[in-house]
């Protein structure tokens, strides 16, 4: 019997187109994630450590003074934290969109020095980046955030 002689077809058929879109549009989410990138300017305060960035309280890399990290993140709400600032700053990841995050040392803080991530306008990013090296190997230590 075929789909378009049968009432109960004709809904059934309806119902797999529905899954079907719905099911190519959550596999195209998970295939094509975001891309964060990490990075600090080449500054004199704090030049000597290596604050932990973290997403989600999971740590990411130890970053060096004057370089950039890129990783790819799934889509969703995440937390960008460093070891100075556990609160960090949420942000919500749009599956295949580009995202900067700057690790800064705000001035007149306390005494210490405090490492802040910030979230970062794309072409003001792209801009501050244009020169950096990557991070070296040895302070990365996941390569992703959420489930890319």
């Amino acid at each position: 019997m075929r789909f378009d002689q049968n009432p109960n077809g004709k809904i059934l058929l309806a119902a797999w187109i529905a899954l079907s879109m719905l099911s190519s549009a959550v596999s195209a989410q998970v295939k094509n994630p975001a891309t964060v990138h990490i990075y600090r300017y080449r500054l004199s305060v704090g030049q000597a450590k290596h604050p932990t960035v973290s997403c989600d309280a999971f740590p990411i890399a130890k970053m060096q003074n004057g370089r950039i990290y890129t990783m790819k993140v799934s889509a969703g709400r995440h937390v960008f934290s460093t070891s100075d600032d556990p609160t960090g700053i949420q942000v919500d990841i749009a599956s295949g969109n580009e995202y900067f995050v700057r690790i800064d040392y705000p001035p007149n803080v306390t005494y210490a020095e405090r490492a802040i991530a910030v979230l970062v306008a794309p072409e003001q990013g792209r801009m501050e980046t244009l020169k950096m090296r990557p991070l070296d190997g040895r302070f990365i230590e996941a390569a992703t955030c959420g489930n890319p």
